[in-house]
């Protein structure tokens, strides 16, 4: 007989972008928290921060102060999902062996803001706060469910599994990882998906819900496919010039932060953007698991933003996610290769020589 215990590393879940900040609160409490599905042990803590405000940008100032810190940048919520399982191995013949008695819990940690309306608070606020406490905390569930989902796989894989004795643990042990690794590529893919989500409404004090064809986030901040670049020039000049530069790549700006200086493009693609194949711009993966990123639906989100260092000079901040949608068979998070975020970096250069 033996036993063996695994752990699966956090997954976490960045809920909202400082630009369009998602909100929750603590009550009352989403029943998607805590649902689990059957043969998974499941358990739910919400950890909350308190923040205070009477105003939507007070609200919005305090969330992106105390709100959890994921690779340098701020959210208002956060999901941690760890699971363990177990197992017994059982003889059931001279060399042979079979799982049996799987056990697997998942210990769901959700952060999440909490507020208290005071007296004076702005018209409209607290309806709006609870509004997007629900938007939210579906959002993280989602993430919770991801884990649970895998969870559930895991136990129903390895349960009545056999094999020979020397091999039976090791055996397990595989199928239980692959899973978990399948498991962690979807809660990114989620995130793109749902562009941390907003399309799932957690936009707090925009009075807008987006849907899955809405243009993308504008994001402030450096995530993975970003690139940023140093150019002479003036914001002014610069900022006017971007439709001209999104053109000449091949893309339209369809979502405009004028305050942040930032605009973006969302579009699905097959093949080729332009005349550059996308397996050129984006990793999606080798067939048949990854799907080669011409053969599939992929849908991008391209942002740039810019920001001024000295009267005459600025940053140009370009940003490529994008999600691989193959036909029967779950989103695959695609990596950027850098080279739509240069082209655009280059095409602000060129009009601004001019």
């Amino acid at each position: 007989m033996g036993l063996l215990s695994q752990r699966m590393a956090p997954a976490v879940a960045a809920a909202a972008s400082f630009l369009i900040i998602a909100s929750c609160a603590s009550a009352p409490r989403n029943k998607a928290l805590d649902s689990y599905p059957a043969g998974v042990i499941g358990r739910t803590s919400v950890l909350y921060y308190d923040v205070h405000g009477r105003t939507f940008a007070e609200l919005r100032a305090d969330m992106h102060r105390l709100g959890p810190k994921v690779a340098d940048s701020s959210f208002v919520g956060e999901t941690r999902s760890p699971m363990r399982w177990t197992w017994r191995t059982e003889s059931i013949g001279p060399s042979s062996c079979a799982i049996r008695d799987v056990t697997l819990s998942v210990n769901a940690q959700i952060t999440l803001p909490r507020w208290t309306p005071p007296a004076d608070t702005e018209p409209g606020l607290a309806a709006e706060w609870t509004r997007f406490i629900t938007a939210l905390e579906t959002h993280e569930a989602g993430h919770k469910d991801i884990s649970a989902k895998a969870g559930r796989d895991i136990v129903e894989r390895l349960r009545g599994l056999s094999g020979l004795c020397s091999l039976i643990s090791t055996r397990a042990s595989d199928l239980a990882r692959d899973i978990v690794d399948r498991a962690a590529a979807e809660q990114k893919a989620y995130d793109a998906t749902t562009r941390h989500g907003l399309t799932q409404g957690t936009s707090f004090g925009a009075r807008i819900v987006l849907s899955a064809t809405t243009p993308f986030t504008l994001l402030p901040a450096p995530r993975p496919g970003t690139l940023r670049g140093f150019l002479p020039g003036t914001l002014e000049r610069a900022w006017g010039a971007m439709p001209g530069v999104y053109a000449a790549v091949d893309l339209a700006i369809d979502a405009t932060d004028s305050t942040a200086h930032a605009v973006g493009d969302s579009l699905t693609a097959r093949g080729k953007i332009g005349a550059s194949s996308l397996s050129e711009l984006i990793d999606c993966g080798t067939p048949p698991m990854g799907r080669n990123a011409d053969s599939v639906d992929v849908a991008l989100f391209v942002t740039s933003r810019l920001e001024v260092r000295e009267p005459s000079n600025i940053w140009m901040t370009n940003t490529v996610q994008a999600v691989a949608r193959p036909t029967g068979a779950p989103p695959i998070l695609c990596r950027s290769s850098g080279a739509l975020e240069r082209r655009l970096f280059a095409a602000l250069r060129r009009e601004l020589a001019r």
